[in-house]
């Protein structure tokens, strides 16, 4: 099973040992890609709308025309049983593509684009906690998945 998470930036220093704590994790349940791609800009001079233009042709150049499911404010809010309901259904048809704005967002187009849009919660969170959010409902959705305890 292969996932892979396209994402713009880079994970700080503070939230490395979160992100490497639960890539250990998933490594007996899928074979996971972090895709990094540039940020659109420096947010102090240039403009959001060519920030969020920049970061789409960075995050479609991932793509290669795969479908994907976006993290999203103004997605569905789903629990963690409808999650690893998601999880299995997607890896039932093959290969599973998540995408994450950046600092800013996501573009209208990409949006647009996307297969299924979900939301982590009514609050927001920098990308960086967004990608940790994900892996860790990776990690609770294949514990669901398999029956197994999520406390470690």
């Amino acid at each position: 099973m292969k996932i892979e998470v396209i994402v713009p930036g880079k994970i700080s220093k503070h939230l490395k040992s979160a992100f490497d704590f639960y890539l250990d994790k998933l490594k007996r349940f899928c074979d996971l890609k972090i895709s990094f791609v540039r940020l659109g800009g420096d947010i102090n001079k240039t403009s959001k709308s060519v920030i969020l233009n920049n970061e789409e042709k960075e995050i479609l150049n991932k793509l290669k025309g795969r479908s994907f499911v976006l993290l999203d404010l103004y997605g569905k809010q789903i629990d963690s049983l409808e999650f690893s309901s998601l999880l299995k259904n997607k890896l039932l048809e093959g290969n599973l593509c998540f995408v994450i704005g950046g600092p800013l967002g996501i573009s209208e187009n990409l949006r647009r684009m996307s297969e299924k849009r979900i939301s982590l919660s009514k609050l927001t969170f920098t990308h960086e906690m967004a990608l940790i959010l994900l892996l860790e409902q990776l990690f609770r959705g294949f514990k669901i998945i398999n029956n197994e305890k999520y406390h470690y």
